[in-house]
């Protein structure tokens, strides 16, 4: 098994890296690509995608802009489609035995198929807006179907589509929306045999909504204009978020219970805004978030499995703790010192909060696969007993780092020396 990710050398571009393949003696990572892309930019893999034994992603060209690209299990990397200019595959999802994803194809943007035979095919051909195709966004499996917002003809808005295991595609809902824009679902979410997501309204902005699986579509909530529910998080049997009261002003978190329940479950005045939880995660029977104070600015909350909600940290003017990961038994995150900037705490599982690095200034430790910003198909970057991130060295730029399960923090490859730093980003184990 080998670890294979993103990042950027001044004399290469962004190509694809590995290390820890059986046919090498050390863990340093490798330049594995030298594709020079479209104009020199290199190659810039990015939404890696593991299916069929292989790993899939969206690619650069030098003569078609970016195109399907195939990392086979014994290294090889082939270019799998040369489609339109600029074909832009994106959004790689596994569904029904096939990646499902959106590419663009003489103008417009419609779904495609990648069968486990390696066939790629059109499966739309919806005019959408103006013509510009289907666009389908945000893919998510549910309920034996695959899920999109999608844009329909004529001044229908965005939508809610349907991908059935038969292949047919439906869309689903003709919600007006605010002003035309349709219903626009987002930040969907399944939770207690339902698709729940952020719709947009006629008279009310933003609010929930929920798909049962029955396929019967509903509001759920009719609270204040633009409720905006985001950050949804199941935890403790329950999907708890953010969401807006406009009657207070507030941002505060919100508990839908499995009854169906929705409540608003603090009343934090935080910074004059609301508590303003995000960035949810679970972990010790627990779930954690950053959330704004009335003195501290934004701390560590614990949300507790009895539903008490506790601040946990008062570290400094302001902690805010941000790309929390579990690994090793610990919730690891990037929050602010009061001295030198950004860097890596430690939550134990005891519940102990530490400043676990004192490096340079503003460390900004982001685990690689955070940075792909594409969590339904990357991976947590965990390889070989150890969490990869991308740090900013003192000596320039951003590289890689290890978090071992020791403890150790260690700076493990200066890939793209000097300020650029090489970024690395995206994550796939394959090999």
């Amino acid at each position: 098994m080998a670890a294979w990710f993103s990042a950027f050398s001044a004399g290469s571009g962004n190509q694809l890296y590995t290390f820890g393949r059986t046919d090498f003696a050390d863990d340093i990572p490798l330049q594995w690509t030298a594709n020079p892309g479209f104009m020199g930019s290199g190659l810039d893999p990015h939404d890696l995608t593991f299916f069929n034994n292989a790993v899939w992603f969206s690619g650069e060209t030098p003569a078609n802009e970016f195109q399907l690209f195939k990392l086979g299990s014994d290294g090889s990397v082939t270019q799998w489609t040369s489609i339109a200019a600029n074909f832009g595959p994106q959004d790689l999802t596994i569904f029904n035995d096939a990646l499902w994803f959106q590419g663009l194809n003489a103008g417009q943007f419609q779904l495609f198929k990648l069968g486990n035979d390696g066939s790629v095919t059109q499966w739309t051909a919806n005019p959408g807006f103006m013509g510009f195709g289907l666009n389908p966004l945000d893919l998510t499996v549910f309920n034996d179907a695959l899920w999109f917002d999608g844009a329909t003809p004529g001044f229908g808005g965005r939508q809610l589509f349907k991908l059935g295991n038969d292949g047919s595609v439906t869309q689903w809902t003709a919600n007006p929306g605010s002003m035309g824009s349709g219903l626009d679902p987002q930040n969907m979410t399944v939770f207690n045999g339902a698709l729940l997501f952020d719709g947009q309204t006629h008279a009310h902005g933003q609010q929930l909504f929920k798909l049962g699986n029955d396929g019967s579509m509903t509001q759920w909530t009719d609270i204040g204009t633009n409720f905006f529910p985001r950050d949804l998080t199941v935890f403790d049997d329950a999907l708890w978020f953010n969401g807006h009261n406009t009657a207070g002003g507030l941002n505060e978190l919100y508990k839908l219970g499995n009854d169906g329940s929705v409540t608003q479950w603090t009343a934090n005045p935080g910074s004059g805004f609301g508590l303003n939880p995000f960035n949810m995660t679970v972990f010790n029977d627990a779930a954690w978030f950053s959330g704004a104070t009335p003195a501290n600015g934004s701390q560590l909350f614990k949300l507790g499995n009895d539903g008490s909600v506790t601040q946990w940290t008062a570290i400094g003017s302001v902690l805010d703790p941000v790309n929390m990961a579990v690994f090793n038994g610990a919730l690891w995150f990037e929050g602010a010192t009061p001295t030198h900037g950004f860097q890596l705490y430690k939550l134990g599982n005891d519940g102990s909060v530490t400043q676990w690095t004192d490096i340079g200034t503003n460390l900004s430790p982001v685990p690689v696969s955070t940075a792909a910003g594409d969590p339904d198909s990357t991976p947590l970057s965990t390889f070989n007993n150890a969490l990869w991130f991308q740090a900013n060295n003192p000596n320039g730029g951003f590289e890689l780092y290890k978090l071992g399960a020791d403890g150790s923090f260690t700076f493990w490859k200066d890939i793209n020396p000097g300020a650029a730093g090489s970024n690395p980003h995206d994550w796939a184990l394959l090999g």
